[in-house]
């Protein structure tokens, strides 16, 4: 008699708000809203403007290289794409909390200056060009402390001769003196903003085959690029 009078209850159809709806499928695969959201502000705090994006192969595997200026470069890089891209970054960044999530989530490449890291980093830059993926480096290996262009390290050389594909130079101005440059490193107010609007530009020249390659080259070239933007 339970059983039946349990059986014989009306049924109720729940219907849950859109939004609700919608919970799952953002915390299975947050990853475009979170870039979404990235690649707006960006854009409307910098307001950057972009310069031979065009050169970026619209398929297929890539190296992008470019100057370090700040911790912003790669946001800055990432909004004017098409593509996703992905980074080599310092272990160490990619590892401080609340960072490391965003990391993770944009699949940034880790490396530290150690033969284990080196290797398992180039391992992991190999497998994304096979996959047909971007991958950005910025070859002086560390963000400037001057503003000026540092001394471009090998490893690029030793990544095209494992994957020889295009090399796409890139520079950035308007970086440098900002919140997250280190101009103001040992300053008490580092954090205070001493400018707003700034003019940021990000430029790009034609990609260059593997087999023209070499580290003092792509040097001339990123530095030619940035002096034609002004800094």
């Amino acid at each position: 008699m339970r059983v039946m009078a349990i059986a014989q209850l009306p049924k109720f159809r729940i219907r849950l708000p859109k939004w609700r709806l919608m919970l799952p499928e953002f915390f299975l695969n947050p990853e475009p809203f979170y870039r979404n959201i990235a690649h707006s502000l960006t854009l409307r705090v910098y307001k950057p403007r972009y310069i031979g994006f065009e050169n970026i192969p619209a398929q297929g595997p890539a190296i992008l290289i470019c100057n370090h200026v700040s911790y912003m470069d790669g946001p800055i890089i990432d909004a004017g794409c098409k593509r996703r891209v992905r980074y080599l970054i310092d272990e160490d960044i990619y590892n401080t909390p609340g960072v490391h999530y965003l990391m993770r989530m944009d699949r940034a490449i880790p490396i530290a200056p150690n033969r284990k890291s080196v290797e398992r980093a180039f391992d992991e830059i190999s497998a994304g060009l096979k996959n047909g993926e971007l991958v950005c480096i910025f070859p002086e290996g560390f963000l400037t402390f001057t503003g000026g262009l540092g001394r471009f390290r090998p490893g690029i050389e030793w990544i095209l001769k494992r994957d020889p594909v295009p090399v796409v130079p890139m520079a950035l101005s308007g970086l440098w003196g900002s919140v997250f440059s280190r101009k103001y490193l040992k300053s008490p107010f580092r954090w205070f903003p001493r400018k707003w609007g700034r003019k940021v530009t990000a430029i790009c020249g034609p990609a260059i085959p593997a087999e023209q390659v070499n580290v003092n080259r792509l040097q001339d070239v990123v530095l030619k690029l940035k002096y034609s933007i002004g800094q």
